[in-house]
């Protein structure tokens, strides 16, 4: 399901809004809605000024928890008869969510020479659908019973009751009572509607549609009597019921306090500025988003994947951002760390695909979850996820590990490992797959998990289980970073474990090596199939391998070539496939697309392997991208056309995607990662940078970096194709600067 390119979004903690660019949530616009707990919580909110639609002037949710929505009124008649003309009275909407509430303040401002009186209207309705049920997913159970909106005073109460007797409410209180509050009666047995069967974008199979859903709707009607060239305020606020376990008081709103600045959730991020200006934006950009998408979960807090559809914890996505995000939050990786042991498998069970020792992939929260009717209990349906949080486990005992932090953790690194070496294997061949188990479960289960993401070239699916090219890569690496850290900070009796780990990786690459690679693509396949066969997509997965490092140097310079071909290269970035493939689609989600996360990982690996100005030119691609997006914000995926196409002379955006989405919004801090080349070591309290700047920077500041149990300052400048560094360190630290020279552009 797509969101209008015009949807204005806000997120605070588990709440989050949906909205149209009015401030309004309508049936016309699909997944509009208040939103907690995989629930929505409120279908419909819009407004009328004396029956009419106000002029909608202009609206803005740059900040990602507050909105702001100008109106001017439609011509009509009041009460004594006089014709008030249009664009006389302002209407100011400002919308701001915060502590589990939306808040909503409206400003009336009268400039005629008179005093009016106006109806201000409200409706009100709440659906109380499942999110897999908004997104258009099929329901195997009856629903429960909508109640029908109750009126008490200054509050309106609207009510589901679900199969399993669990009650969700919404209350809604106003500053002052209103004059009329009417309701519209309406469906209430859900279940038992005909729902339109519809696409859903990225999938071939019909599905039902939820748009024909009507709850009961209030209506709720003041008069404000605005005085001239005077104004009036009238402030609402929103609680969703299942938000209010740590029982926060729902109160009659204060309007001085609505009309304070919110201020955005607090996370304490390492702080950069460079000498240009559009990177710092965007940069900012990124970080304000990603402190949006840090979330409370039962079990502890993480980034959410994206909003509108993934504000949930996601085993691949949140280790992804936490490796992105290590020069800014190492202690952001430590709690995702903790987070997925928590939920770590421990038993075999088909219907959520768990293993002992896996990775969650999916924790939903929502009815379908309770009743039953979705794995996502969670669901572990993720090859990647579990190698990559070795991988994010070494990262963090390089940045902050200490010794106790490492007996901490070590136990859900064996674990696993113990899953990748016993049960990542499925028909012995040497390498991880998948298949799917579940009857629910995902088909493809690595980072391009689309049905159709993985096709021969006659369009031939693959038969599982499925060895995808990238994850190979990670296991890869996940060994040898693990074989380090435990020289580092293991005990005596692990050296057996770092010398098996060793020989294991270098099995693993040889094996890859032989049967990944095709002679006559010169570049390695998507994937190995069940049957053994490679599967010759030419596709950016390879990329991933050189952040992985598991390629040899010859082969890695014929991938490099490759992905800078104009067929994989759009000029904007590495497509997901290239448009010379049979399946190419530049307006897909995974064939032909561009996506940001993607990029920077290749970009990361093409630093490691000494290709710095293909690094330095895809890095500058991706921050024109973002420049030509609302609110410099990088999206998750966009169009894969060409620069050099006629149409397209600015990126194209993909019209169904989150925003902001983490991935997205982990790139640029990542970027400033690679740019400085930093490397930790928190065992030596070691950090080292090898700096490559593009032509457009030449200074880099990050105050209050977190490294090694301590914080430091430090700057990296670069006159005449030279680098020099400044540092505030504590005693002990140090940092070095290596490849001082911008040599590699000669």
């Amino acid at each position: 399901m797509g969101l209008a390119r015009d949807a204005r979004i806000l997120k605070d903690g588990e709440l989050f809004v949906v909205s149209d660019e009015r401030g309004d949530l309508r049936r016309t616009l699909p997944g509009a809605g208040v939103y907690a707990r995989d629930t929505r919580f409120l279908s419909e909110l819009w407004l009328l000024l004396n029956g009419e639609e106000p002029e909608l002037f202009d609206s803005s949710a740059e900040r990602t928890n507050t909105a702001i929505f100008e109106f001017g009124n439609a011509v009509f008649r009041d009460e004594e008869g006089r014709d008030i003309l249009a664009h006389t009275i302002s209407l100011r909407r400002c919308r701001s969510v915060r502590r589990g509430t939306l808040d909503e303040e409206l400003v009336l401002e009268n400039y005629n020479a008179f005093d009016i009186t106006v109806e201000l209207a409200f409706v009100f309705a709440a659906d109380f659908l499942d999110i897999f049920e908004v997104r258009g997913f099929p329901r195997e159970r009856p629903r429960g019973r909508i109640l029908l909106p109750q009126q008490q005073d200054h509050s309106l109460r609207l009510a589901y009751r679900a199969p399993d007797d669990v009650l969700l409410e919404t209350e809604i209180v106003f500053s002052r009572q209103p004059d009329t509050v009417t309701t519209e009666p309406s469906a209430t047995h859900l279940s038992e509607l005909a729902l339109p069967r519809m696409l859903l974008p990225g999938h071939d199979q019909l599905i039902r549609a939820p748009g024909m859903i009507h709850p009961p709707r209030a209506f709720v009607l003041f008069h404000l009597k605005l005085p001239s060239h005077g104004r009036e305020r009238l402030a609402l606020r929103i609680a969703p019921r299942e938000l209010l376990e740590r029982r926060i008081a729902v109160r009659v709103p204060d309007v001085s306090r609505l009309t304070e600045p919110v201020e955005p959730p607090t996370y304490s991020f390492a702080r950069a500025r460079t000498d240009h200006e559009l990177f710092d934006r965007v940069l900012q950009r990124s970080l304000d988003d990603l402190r949006a998408l840090l979330t409370p979960f039962p079990g502890g807090r993480l980034v959410a994947a994206g909003i509108p559809w993934f504000v949930a914890p996601f085993g691949r996505d949140s280790l992804i951002v936490s490796l992105q995000m290590m020069l800014f939050a190492p202690e952001l990786a430590l709690e995702t760390l903790r987070f997925l042991a928590r939920y770590q498998g421990r038993k075999h069970d088909p219907w959520t695909e768990e293993e002992p020792g896996k990775i969650l992939h999916e924790l939903r929260f929502g009815e379908m979850v309770r009743l039953g009717e979705t794995p996502h209990s969670p669901y572990y349906g993720t090859v990647d996820a579990t190698p990559l949080f070795i991988v994010t486990f070494c990262e963090v005992m390089d940045w902050v590990g200490t010794p106790a932090l490492f007996d901490e953790l070590f136990p859900a690194v064996q674990a696993a490992l113990h899953w990748i070496d016993q049960h990542g294997d499925h028909n012995g061949d040497g390498f991880i797959d998948y298949g799917r188990i579940s009857p629910r479960g995902l088909v493809h289960q690595n980072w391009k998990d689309s049905h159709n993401s993985l096709l021969f070239p006659d369009g031939r699916d693959p038969v599982p289980p499925i060895a995808a090219v990238e994850v190979q890569g990670y296991v890869y690496q996940a060994k040898r970073a693990l074989a380090a850290v435990l020289q580092r900070f293991g005990k005596p009796s692990h050296q057996v474990l770092v010398a098996r780990l060793r020989a294991e990786a270098e099995q693993l690459r040889a094996r890859f090596e032989q049967r990944f690679w095709s002679e006559s693509d010169q570049f390695y396949g998507q994937a190995i199939d069940g049957q053994g066969r490679l599967v010759p997509a030419i596709s950016s997965n390879p990329g991933h391998c050189l952040w992985s490092e598991i390629i040899g140097p010859e082969r890695a310079a014929r991938v490099v070539e490759r992905l800078f071909r104009s067929d994989l290269y759009s000029g904007w970035g590495i497509r997901t496939l290239a448009s010379t493939m049979p399946h190419y689609n530049p307006m897909s989600y995974h064939n032909g697309s561009i996506w940001p996360h993607d990029n920077a990982l290749i970009i990361a690996g093409l630093r490691r392997y000494g290709y710095h100005r293909e690094a330095l030119r895809l890095a500058s691609d991706l921050l024109e991208v973002a420049v030509s997006f609302p609110y410099y914000r990088l999206p998750e995926l966009f169009c894969g056309f060409g620069r050099d196409e006629a149409e397209c002379m600015v990126p194209i955006s993909y019209p169904v995607s989150c925003s902001p989405q983490a991935w997205a919004a982990g790139t640029m801090p990542f970027l400033l990662r690679i740019m400085l080349g930093a490397e930790a070591r928190a065992a030596e309290r070691r950090l080292t940078l090898r700096p490559a700047f593009p032509d457009w920077l030449t200074e880099v500041e990050i105050r209050r970096l977190r490294f090694a149990g301590t914080t430091l300052d430090l700057a990296v400048r670069r006159q005449a194709g030279r680098y020099t560094l400044e540092v505030e360190a504590d005693p002990g630290i140090t940092v070095v600067l290596a490849g001082s020279s911008d040599d590699f552009r000669r």
